[in-house]
């Protein structure tokens, strides 16, 4: 009896064993997947740069004044759905409501009309 109990858990092991390896497989495809769509997107992200770099293209907000790059920094974490103003600072905004605090962080005065078009 006891040699079944031991032909019945090496069964079990390689078994295991066999869905292991197929999830392995599967990851290691996925992964490949992903490599190739980044490296495609850098790529997209290279050409799109040069492209805006060919027209011209800089941030500014609407006064034709360049963001520096710590107001371009707060501008991502704001687009991205967090507060940037001293009195809410890195929590969510609620349904991505906008801020006239992180406006005026971020464009001085009230912010009204002053946000740039962002690139989507």
């Amino acid at each position: 009896m006891a040699e079944k109990d031991l032909y019945d858990e090496f069964e079990t092991l390689t078994s295991q064993l066999n869905d292991i390896s197929k999830k392995v497989s599967l990851l290691k495809e996925e992964l490949s997947r992903s490599l190739e769509e980044k490296e495609e997107l850098k790529m997209e992200n290279h050409n799109l740069r040069k492209h805006l770099e060919k027209i011209g293209y800089e941030d500014k907000d609407f006064k034709g004044n360049t963001l520096s790059d710590s107001r371009l920094n707060l501008e991502n974490l704001y687009r991205k759905g967090f507060h940037v103003c001293q009195q809410f600072y890195g929590t969510h905004r609620k349904n991505k409501e906008e801020c006239i605090f992180c406006m005026n962080v971020l464009y001085g005065s009230n912010g009204k009309g002053k946000r740039k078009k962002a690139i989507r």
